[in-house]
Order: structure tokens, then C-alpha cells, then sequence
């Protein structure tokens, strides 16, 4: 048996089986070698890598090799996910401190560190006193901070630690490099925090899918010491399962190469590609629902519903997705972000070809669930307006087939006055395809 060389579930840590965002590292290593040593933050959805990033960014090697691999630079990674609702920024920076005293091979600076953690209390003065004592040295300290939106919503973390964290950033031979989510900015659980110069500091770094070059390299250099090959029609299934997302095309490849370990025959290959990948993108999908506002969730029904239709290879056209739903736009941007939606020359769908169908599994209602539209409407007042009279009829048709819990998703989107009648529509003309 042999080792399989694709791997998914936790961050890629060997950066000899990581691969692409050739741009995004040198951009982060290009901001760090200049002389001011500056930030960056670095923001993708769940599963995109972001943890997998900042691993290889800590590697001594990787970072030799981009200039920045001297004794002169220690770069500290942090796992944020620790940082609880009662931890505030004394803690914090003793954490922080720790991590740099355990990484740090300067006696001088390892011997300030102990004096500083030995203190009863920290304060913003301390922190300065023994950063200036790094800079001294010639040193620069790198903090790899992922998940750090642990920290922009916790209520304990209030304007002054941000203030404090910039100065000693401006002042001194600190960096950060962020992850999360979303734009730190948008994750502030205060105005007060938002409006912080504190975020002006960063280079925001998107994550998105890979290129169709760096799926190649994943494949080929991962099955170069391997007796298997995968074939073109198979390259071809992952990448309609797995879009161009790494973790997803990883899903697909490790379980290929398992189908091919075991010996089955090409179709029995790809009906285990295609029942396993389903089992392990469902709760991943489930997620990323969850994660969407409703907007986001329209666009996402009506690119399934556009799929389901016309055929996915079609793809939707911007104008396809504003003509039912007008404020279609700024989500498909988000989603775009999000590597939830990927551009086809110049039309859109969703990354995988198994996302349509679960979207549509979970809106259409189950046949048992059908007789309860009635009951349903009677206590929904705001629903009876909006089906009353002949611009309503369409929706009535339609809402007894959504599952209860995404009615009000679709009456929602049907607010929409400009585009109900085609969002009507394509639902009925969907419909009719299920029944």
C-alpha cells in the first residue's frame, strides 16, 4: 500500500506538500523585507488555507529563502482559536511573549523576555521598553497571528490595546501577518474598534482559488513518486467536483487515489469519487450556508436554480443573476471572494458541481412536509399579504413547494420589486423539472 500523497482535514504543515499562492507569499515576504516591515492580513473563508499559508510563511527554510532567514528575524506563529471570552490583552501579550522567548535564539533579547514575564503587570511602557531593546539588536520579530478575529470580537480587547499594538508596530521591528475570515474591519464588535488606525497598518491579502496552472502542479508533483496517474476524463471530474478550491480539489484527489489503490475499474472509480466526495463536502457545504447572509443565499439558490435548468456547463451571466434579483451584484463580489462562485470566461457558477443540487435539497420541501403550507400561511400574516391578489398567485404556487424554514428566504427575495416576476419564474420552471 502506498502513502497517499493528497491530504485534507488539517493544515498542510510539510511546505514540501504545499503548493501555489506564489503571488500572495511574495507579497507578504515583500512587505516584511522592506524597511519598514509591514503588515498583512490575510483573508479567506473556511477551508481555503489560511492556516496552511501561515505555516509555510514560519518555515525557516521557506524563509531563507526569501531573504528573510538570518538570526535576525523570528517569526512566532500563534493559534488564536485559544483566545476565550474571559482572556484580555495582558494575557495575551504574555502568550505572545512566551511563544517569541521559546522561538528566539538571541541570549540578549530571551534574557529581557524573562525579566518582562517575571513582571506582576504589564503595561503598553513595558512592551515598548523591551521592543526597543529587540530593535537594538538589529532584530525583528514577525508575530503569525491566525484566527484573529478571536480577538477583534472580544468585548475585553477595547480601543487602547489596538492603539498600543500600532504604535509598537510604527515604533518598532514588529509585524503581524493576520488570518480570518473576513476583513478584520468588518469583524470589530464595537465602532469604537473599527474606527481604529490600528487596521490601516494591514495589506489585505485575499485568498481565492487556485489557478488552473497550480492544480497541475498539485497533481503532477504529487503523484511523481507514486505508480498512479490519474486520467484526463478523471482530472476532468475533479475539477467539476472541486472547482479550483484547494481543499476541495485535495477531497477529490486524495479520494481518487484511494479508488486507485484499491483497484477499481474506471466506473467504479468514479462513483466512489463521486459518493465519498459528497459525504465529506456536505457538512463543509453546511457551513458555508450558515455563513451567508440572505442576500448571499439568494444568489446562491438562483445560480443552483440556473444550473438546473439550462445545464451547468451554460454557466449564469451577470445580467441573468440582475434580472432576478437586482441587488445581485455586490453579492456575486462577496461570493466571488468567498471562492463560492467562480468566473467562466464571462459567466458565473458555483464551484463545484455538487453544491446546485445540495442548495436545492435543502430548500424544496420533502412530499410529507407539503400539507402544512396552509397551517404555515395562517400564521404568517406578512405571507398572506404578499400571495394575496393576481402579483401574488406566482409566489403561491411556488412557496407550498419550499421546506417551512426557507419560506421566508424566498419571500424575501420576492421583496424584491423589480425582479419578482422572473425570480417566479425560474423557481416554477425549476419546480416543474422536480416534480
Amino acid at each position: 500500500m502506498q502513502d497517499n500523497p493528497f491530504t485534507y482535514g488539517n493544515p498542510i504543515s510539510d511546505p514540501q506538500r504545499f503548493f501555489g499562492r506564489t503571488r500572495e507569499i511574495e507579497q507578504i515576504f515583500g512587505r516584511l523585507r522592506n524597511p519598514e516591515f509591514e503588515s498583512s492580513s490575510v483573508v479567506g473563508d473556511r477551508r481555503i488555507g489560511k492556516t496552511s499559508l501561515l505555516n509555510y510563511l514560519a518555515d525557516p527554510g521557506v524563509r531563507a529563502a526569501h531573504g528573510l532567514g538570518t538570526d535576525n528575524f523570528t517569526f512566532v506563529y500563534v493559534d488564536l482559536q485559544m483566545v476565550d471570552e474571559a482572556m484580555g490583552p495582558e494575557q495575551l501579550w504574555r502568550r505572545l511573549l512566551a511563544s517569541l522567548q521559546a522561538q528566539c535564539r538571541d541570549h540578549v533579547i530571551v534574557t529581557a523576555l524573562k525579566e518582562v514575564l517575571g513582571r506582576g503587570q504589564l503595561d503598553t511602557f513595558d512592551l515598548d521598553a523591551f521592543f526597543q531593546k529587540v530593535d537594538d539588536r538589529g532584530h525583528h520579530v514577525a508575530f503569525l497571528l491566525d484566527e484573529f478575529a478571536r480577538v477583534t470580537t472580544n468585548t475585553n480587547f477595547r480601543p487602547d490595546f489596538y492603539f498600543g499594538f500600532r504604535s509598537l508596530a510604527i515604533h518598532h521591528n514588529v509585524a503581524l501577518v493576520t488570518s480570518s475570515r473576513l476583513e478584520l474591519v468588518e469583524l470589530c464588535h464595537s465602532e469604537d474598534v473599527k474606527s481604529s488606525p490600528f487596521f490601516n497598518i494591514f495589506a489585505n491579502i485575499n485568498l481565492r482559488m487556485f489557478s488552473p496552472a497550480d492544480f497541475r502542479t498539485l497533481v503532477s508533483e504529487s503523484l511523481s513518486d507514486t505508480g498512479v496517474r490519474f486520467t484526463a476524463q478523471e482530472i476532468t471530474q475533479v475539477l467539476d467536483l472541486g472547482g479550483l478550491h484547494p481543499y476541495f480539489l485535495q477531497v477529490a484527489c486524495c479520494l481518487l487515489f484511494e479508488a486507485h489503490s484499491q483497484g477499481l475499474d474506471p466506473a467504479s472509480r468514479q462513483a466512489f469519487l463521486v459518493e465519498r466526495f459528497q459525504d465529506e463536502s456536505n457538512p463543509h457545504f453546511t457551513d458555508y450556508w450558515g455563513k451567508s447572509s440572505d442576500p448571499e443565499k439568494i444568489v446562491l439558490t438562483a445560480a443552483a436554480l440556473f444550473e438546473r435548468q439550462a445545464g451547468r456547463s451554460a454557466g449564469v451571466a451577470a445580467g441573468d443573476f440582475q434580472r432576478v434579483f437586482s441587488r445581485a451584484e455586490p453579492n456575486i463580489v462577496r461570493l466571488d471572494k468567498r471562492s463560492l462562485l467562480m468566473r467562466t470566461d464571462a459567466d458565473w457558477r458555483l464551484f463545484s458541481c455538487v453544491l446546485g443540487p445540495w442548495i436545492l435539497d435543502q430548500i424544496l420541501a420533502e412530499l410529507g412536509e407539503q400539507q402544512s403550507f396552509p397551517q404555515w400561511l395562517a400564521q404568517n400574516k406578512n405571507a398572506r399579504e404578499r400571495v394575496k391578489g393576481r402579483r401574488g398567485k406566482s409566489l403561491k404556487e411556488v412557496l407550498p413547494r419550499i421546506g417551512p424554514q426557507y419560506r421566508q428566504l424566498i419571500l424575501t427575495w420576492a421583496s424584491d420589486p423589480q425582479s419578482v416576476a422572473a425570480m417566479a419564474g425560474l423557481l416554477k420552471s425549476v419546480l416543474s423539472m422536480v416534480a
